[in-house]
């Protein structure tokens, strides 16, 4: 995989953005380490201003999975390359 690629995955609310994160951080699970980051350009305008980048990009089924048994599935799934 490309080193220079970010995992985003963005939500339609900060509010969505700040559970999934706190969610995902007491998961207690080493693989789903994240960070919330500003959404970057050019990403649908539907979406708020805030996104959670997932470190490890080989995780992206496990985070989605994870958050979407807790009923915090993402609006989009984005691989972005820096």
């Amino acid at each position: 995989m490309n080193t220079n690629q970010r995992l985003i995955l963005t939500f339609s609310t900060l509010h969505r953005v700040l559970a999934a994160e706190l969610a995902l951080r007491e998961s207690g699970d080493k693989d789903l380490r994240c960070r919330p980051t500003p959404t970057p350009p050019g990403l649908s305008q539907s979406i708020c201003g805030m996104a959670i980048e997932i470190f490890d990009l080989e995780q992206q089924d496990k985070a989605i999975q994870f958050l979407s048994g807790r009923k915090l599935e993402p609006s989009g799934c984005h691989l972005i390359a820096d």
